[in-house]
């Protein structure tokens, strides 16, 4: 029985650190440091529909509540993210909005100095949801074997920086900034 138990243990923490970019249930948000300069990585997220919210009032923000200015938003951001597999390039290109919601294309990489990941890359919509902005992931557009879309919940954009958390197993935070 002990063994069983171990080895029921072992199985679930593998299944648990390697499912980094995995769909998971949860809700990306933002860190308790937002003002940090740590990387961050996406991370996954449920596979339903992001909540309607209110139309916007304002067209600096999609539900009219966040304190994200998404005037601020269009453009190409880079930096990197954390998850099990390592640090990862991040490439976020976000287009102007489109009525309640951000469109943008999040794409991943290999970073210099870092493990061989693959790249790939996916649609995703920003949203505001209970006060906070996040890309919900859309659409695969390049998707390399046993990866999954992830959500980004977006802490903060200032100085032409953004950071904020990526919610699922094994990740952290992220941190881009704009080119040009």
């Amino acid at each position: 029985m002990l063994i069983r138990s171990r080895a029921a243990l072992a199985l679930l923490l593998l299944l648990v650190l390697s499912g980094c970019g995995q769909r998971v249930g949860g809700t990306a948000s933002a860190p308790e440091n937002a003002g940090s300069s740590q990387s961050a990585e996406p991370s996954a997220e449920p596979s339903g529909e992001p909540t309607s919210e209110e139309p916007s009032s304002t067209p600096t923000s999609p539900a009219g509540t966040s304190s994200i200015d998404v005037s601020q938003l269009p453009g190409t951001w880079r930096g990197s993210y954390f998850c099990s597999q390592g640090e990862t390039g991040l490439e976020l290109k976000v287009s102007p909005p489109e009525g309640d919601t951000v469109p943008a294309v999040f794409s991943f990489f290999p970073v210099e100095g870092g493990p061989q990941t693959p790249s790939g890359s996916f649609k995703v919509k920003g949203v505001e949801e209970n006060g906070q902005f996040v890309f919900r992931q859309d659409a695969w557009i390049e998707q390399p074997d046993g990866f999954v879309m992830v959500d980004l919940g977006v802490a903060s954009v200032e100085n032409g920086t953004m950071t904020g958390r990526v919610g699922g197993p094994g990740c952290d935070a992220f941190s881009v900034t704009k080119a040009g």
